[in-house]
């Protein structure tokens, strides 16, 4: 599964550089779009019962990207827990392949009402285990 994205020039520095922080926005809607392929809907999963929160990102800045460049944006599920799951992230930009970041993200799946981590619904865990 993979996101592409055209750099917005409000996601630069004034030398026309992406901002770092952004790179972790593109990761979100990565796993937004993942999500609702999955047929889970948002994030949010609503209806499920549960929610998901980041519990930590790990990203190496490979090269930069810049205002106009296209990027992609691959996810892919590496470990699968009892209560959440590492998915790992590569951002490339298109014209030339060039990897600019990658690295993972540990996801942690919480009550929706009670906010504490939960197992993932067996539902959901079928879905993600046939995305791996």
């Amino acid at each position: 599964m993979a996101t592409t994205q055209k750099i917005r020039y409000s996601d630069c520095d004034p030398q026309g550089i992406v901002f770092n922080g952004n790179y972790a926005r593109y990761w979100d809607d990565a796993l937004t779009d993942w999500f609702e392929d999955l047929g889970l809907g948002d994030p949010g999963m609503g209806g499920h019962g549960v929610d998901v929160v980041a519990a930590r990102i790990e990203m190496d800045f490979k090269e930069s990207a810049s205002f106009g460049d296209v990027i992609e944006t691959s996810i892919g599920v590496e470990r699968l827990g009892n209560t959440s799951m590492t998915v790992a992230f590569t951002t490339r930009r298109l014209s030339d392949g060039s990897v600019v970041t990658e690295g993972r993200e540990i996801i942690v799946f919480v009550d929706a009402e009670a906010f504490r981590p939960t197992p993932i619904p067996n539902g959901i865990r079928v879905l993600l285990e046939s995305a791996a």
